[in-house]
């Protein structure tokens, strides 16, 4: 009794009925309320919604807080 010995393949069992089990369930759940049409595709988005130039938008945003990028 002072020995723990496990077997590996109960362990990998055991694995398998904790990780993946749930996981499986979880896709399918999500699966079944996406054909019942419970969960919709997400709406596409406005058309002006990326209007700004890239760099203009990063140059032009300004940090308030004293710490930010390590300035004081």
């Amino acid at each position: 009794m002072d020995k723990a010995t496990a077997n590996p393949l109960l362990v990998g069992v055991f694995f398998i009925i904790r990780c993946l089990v749930p996981l499986l369930v979880m896709l399918g759940i999500s699966y079944l309320l996406k054909r019942l049409g419970l969960i919709q595709p997400p709406t596409e988005p406005p058309a002006d919604w990326d209007n700004q130039n890239d760099e203009d938008h990063d140059n032009n945003h300004t940090n308030s807080g004293s710490l930010a990028h390590g300035k004081a």
